[in-house]
């Protein structure tokens, strides 16, 4: 059997606010950092998971009592999740928990949460082999080596990789260095797609012109960039005031709405791959604009929901179907015994979500689908789509 871990998140300095759990109802925690190091995307996971609670109490709530969550404001610190999970399992009698967000986070948390036996399941994480040492760890996110390798058969297919990719990486950020050196490197090895590179930069340098200099000249059809958002951006926007033409290619560590503004047309034709794609069917674009309606109305603006954003959302119907297959009561007398139910339920059941049909493994993983996309206009449009694999149990 897996050996699991769960945690919790803080509200800024550390402190969340809750009411103690009724029988009325029944409680799920939130671990996110709402400020802090990943707050650029963490802030609107709270966006989300109040869209889904309030569809599901409208709807009846869950097994007839309404949901109600307990939020934490981690700051993207681990110990601080530790903290949350622990105030989640002990105070307010949560039967589970949306979160905590990064990796950093659940590494610690997920061993904190094994220890107090309730179940976490991240939107964001995705470093492997984290969940499996741990029975009530779960993920519902998505591999970059999976969601790379499939942008890059892709591109294979429709004839975009006959010259050769070059790739651009972070020296000083580990997230950059791990897709750049053993994600990207190996995948289009493999693949058998040439390779330009890789060419390493420092993450924290003002000028990357001398690395991107380095592009010049060589016949390439794309750029593999690994850097989230803020780097990607910099990094192409230097490779067009040196008049470098080639698109960039990634997976799911740049997929982000923002990448509209910041990159603009000067990202027009980037190819890269995400979970969940606004546009794809009436759900999808039902949820895309009740979050764009919410998120502005506490002053954030974006064009659709990030991937992490429709996780976050799916996070709270995996609960509550979960709960529903293991028939939870939310009495505070059964806690103990329901967190172990819906953890159980988990491995069980299939879920029909905004991001598709959805599985987890044995190791605690989902297995989610592959849109591959192409940016054009400010817009996102769909190039192909993978199914999620069938789950290992």
């Amino acid at each position: 059997m897996r050996f699991k871990v769960g945690i919790m998140t803080t509200t800024l300095a550390g402190a969340a606010i809750a009411v103690p759990a009724q029988s009325a109802e029944i409680v799920l925690g939130l671990s996110f950092g709402k400020t802090g190091l990943y707050s650029t995307i963490n802030k609107t996971t709270e966006v989300a998971v109040d869209i889904a609670v309030a569809e599901i109490n409208k709807a009846g709530g869950v097994n007839g009592k309404k949901l109600r969550i307990v939020k934490f404001d981690t700051a993207g610190d681990p110990k601080q999740a530790v903290v949350a999970v622990r105030k989640f399992a002990r105070d307010d009698n949560a039967l589970g928990v949306i979160g905590p967000f990064s990796s950093s986070e659940a590494r610690v948390a997920f061993a904190a949460g094994e220890r107090e036996k309730i179940v976490q399941i991240p939107n964001a994480s995705s470093a492997p082999k984290l969940a499996d040492k741990f029975s009530y760890a779960y993920r519902l996110t998505e591999s970059e080596f999976l969601q790379f390798s499939r942008v890059v058969k892709t591109m294979k297919k429709r004839g975009a990789m006959k010259k050769s990719v070059a790739i651009m990486y972070g020296t000083d950020d580990v997230v950059s260095k791990a897709v750049g050196l053993f994600i990207m490197k190996p995948i289009l090895t493999k693949e058998k797609v040439k390779i330009t590179g890789p060419i390493g930069f420092a993450t924290k340098a003002f000028d990357v012109s001398p690395q991107v200099s380095q592009l010049k000249g060589k016949n390439i059809d794309y750029v593999g960039l690994a850097g989230i958002t803020p780097i990607a951006i910099r990094v192409l926007k230097e490779m067009r005031r040196q008049k470098i033409k080639a698109p960039i290619i990634g997976a799911q560590i740049w997929a982000d709405p923002e990448i509209v503004h910041g990159m603009g047309a000067q990202g027009d034709d980037a190819v890269f791959a995400a979970s969940y794609y606004y546009d794809l069917n009436d759900r999808t674009r039902d949820f895309a604009k009740k979050f764009v309606a919410a998120a502005a109305k506490q002053g954030i603006k974006k064009p659709w929901p990030h991937h992490v954003d429709a996780a976050a959302y799916d996070i709270v119907y995996v609960f509550k179907k979960a709960m529903e297959v293991a028939k939870i009561t939310g009495d505070p007398g059964k806690v103990k015994a329901e967190r172990t139910a819906i953890r159980d339920a988990l491995l069980k059941t299939t879920f029909d979500l905004v991001q598709g049909n959805v599985c987890f493994e044995k190791t605690g993983d989902a297995q989610l689908p592959a849109y591959i996309m192409t940016m054009k206009n400010k817009k996102w449009k769909l190039l192909e789509s993978h199914p999620a694999l069938p789950c290992k149990k």
